[in-house]
């Protein structure tokens, strides 16, 4: 009799344990990232039995996570390649935003103005009034150039403020793995359920996974591990290395920029592995800051070296418009109360194409006289526009890229290339975020809590918690039948 109180009280168990599941996985069924659990129930260990052998109930071996790991990696997978795709993007639209002005007062108009003015100033050299509009519009020239280099300077600060801030996440991150690694090795040694925490796990891993991209795996001692692809082991069991954000000198730095950000492994900050990170946030910052960004940093440095240079060497070559003394030879003589009146610069000399878009600025002798805008190649030509028609040439001329594109064809080039570069990421930004919503939804599907399944788990539960108890109370009712023959 005792045997079928045993059977019955071991079916009142295993139903309970199953309801209690069941009433679990309804009440997170909107919880974001939980795979609902099943009770794993099996028959209790037989018994014989006068000769007989003999059940002995059911009995409850465990509560298991309902798991897909081919589309946990999947998922994880994607959401690295949409986040590098995002991120490229949105630092991509905020380098276009310093261009957005190119149809009203961009560098392209305030450089045909440039050229414009000294045309103007060619048909009348001596008209006072067009020299200080040449100045003015030289002015803009300089301001646009200082503006976009500065934008420029800007966009890359702004990306190492990220990486240093993303950096906190991380290691918060990867800490907090590790800590779950712990729990979960405690709870299973003491044969405790862990879904939940793997559940955690499950959802740090893919947080992890928006900054690079990773790989999990279980070692040789069966300790959970969380690699950077090509970086390394991050994480593994309660273990962890974080990550260090350090500023670097300007030779040190990927964007030859003093104060630029680099990524180091805590403790070891002698090798930089700012370049080894694979898709994700990081990747995307990185690359938009050492390529992108620094490849608009330099042509515009570039066109600002070779416009100041080329401007110059022609400016030199002419007279000021001043009443130059000549000597018996007819050679100009030069007086100290005239100032200079030849080999005049018109921007200030310009050494280095480092940085060259922030230092172009009119020179001193153009800041101070107009009288020292040239426009004759000869000494005391009022009527010589030879030096200012050849410096409004320069617009058409052939400068950059060895002589077979124009100063202007770089530039829009260079923008053009960069909402190219925009345009392709958005568009692989919408295919992967398109990746990432049919692999969770086919993982929501397997993992997924589904109410008219759990529903109907609840009744069939309910109906054996029910029968169960009956058998138990039937036991009793045969127990008392014994003992009522006996009196």
């Amino acid at each position: 009799m005792s045997g079928l109180l045993s059977i019955a009280k071991s079916g009142l168990d295993s139903s309970k344990k199953a309801i209690q599941t069941t009433g679990h996985n309804i009440a997170n069924a909107n919880t974001d990232g939980y795979s609902r659990q099943r009770v794993d129930q099996t028959t209790g260990t037989p018994i014989r039995n006068s000769g007989l052998i003999m059940g002995t109930g059911s009995r409850v071996r465990g509560v298991n996570r309902v798991e897909e790991n081919t589309l946990e990696k999947r998922l994880e997978g994607a959401i690295s390649e949409n986040e590098y795709f995002k991120e490229r993007l949105l630092q991509l639209e905020q380098t276009q935003e310093i261009f957005n002005e190119i149809e009203n007062d961009g560098l392209n108009k305030v450089l045909n103005n440039f050229f414009n003015s000294f045309r103007q100033l060619s048909s009348q050299p001596e008209n006072e009034t067009l020299r200080s509009i040449v100045r003015d519009n030289a002015k803009l020239v300089c301001n646009d150039f200082n503006r976009i280099k500065e934008s420029l300077n800007a966009i890359s600060h702004g990306i190492d403020n990220k990486i240093s801030a993303e950096v906190v996440d991380i290691n918060l991150t990867i800490e907090h793995l590790a800590n779950i690694n712990k729990k979960i090795a405690i709870l299973e040694s003491n044969n405790e359920e862990v879904g939940d925490l793997r559940d955690q796990r499950d959802e740090g891993v893919r947080k992890l996974s928006e900054n690079f991209k990773i790989h999990t795996f279980f070692d040789n001692r069966g300790n959970f591990a969380i690699n950077a692809d090509g970086v390394g082991t991050l994480v593994s069991a309660g273990q962890f290395i974080k990550l260090q954000a350090n500023k670097q000198s300007k030779s040190k730095s990927g964007n030859n920029m003093a104060g630029s950000v680099e990524l180091f492994l805590e403790g070891r900050p002698s090798t930089a592995i700012s370049k080894k990170f694979h898709q994700g946030k990081i990747n995307a910052l990185f690359k938009v800051r050492n390529a992108d960004v620094k490849e608009f940093q330099d042509k515009i440095d570039l066109i600002a070296y070779t416009f100041a240079k080329s401007v110059n060497a022609i400016h030199k070559k002419g007279y000021a418009n001043k009443n130059i003394h000549m000597d018996i030879n007819n050679n100009p003589i030069e007086k100290s109360d005239q100032g200079p009146i030849s080999n005049i610069n018109f921007f200030k000399e310009v050494n280095s194409i480092d940085d060259a878009a922030n230092n172009i600025t009119l020179s001193r002798e153009i800041k101070s006289d107009l009288r020292n805008i040239v426009t004759a190649l000869g000494p005391n030509g009022p009527g010589d526009n030879r030096v200012s028609l050849a410096i409004s040439k320069l617009q058409h001329e052939k400068l950059m890229n060895n002589r077979t594109a124009t100063i202007e064809e770089i530039f829009l080039q260079s923008i053009g290339k960069v909402g190219l570069s925009a345009g392709k990421a958005r568009l692989e930004s919408e295919q992967s975020y398109g990746l990432i919503a049919q692999t969770k939804a086919l993982k929501e599907r397997i993992t997924g809590v589904s109410l008219d399944e759990e529903a109907a788990n609840l009744i069939k539960y309910q109906h054996a918690y029910a029968a169960s108890a009956k058998v138990m109370k039937t036991a009793e009712e045969m127990f008392q039948t014994l003992l009522g023959i006996k009196r």
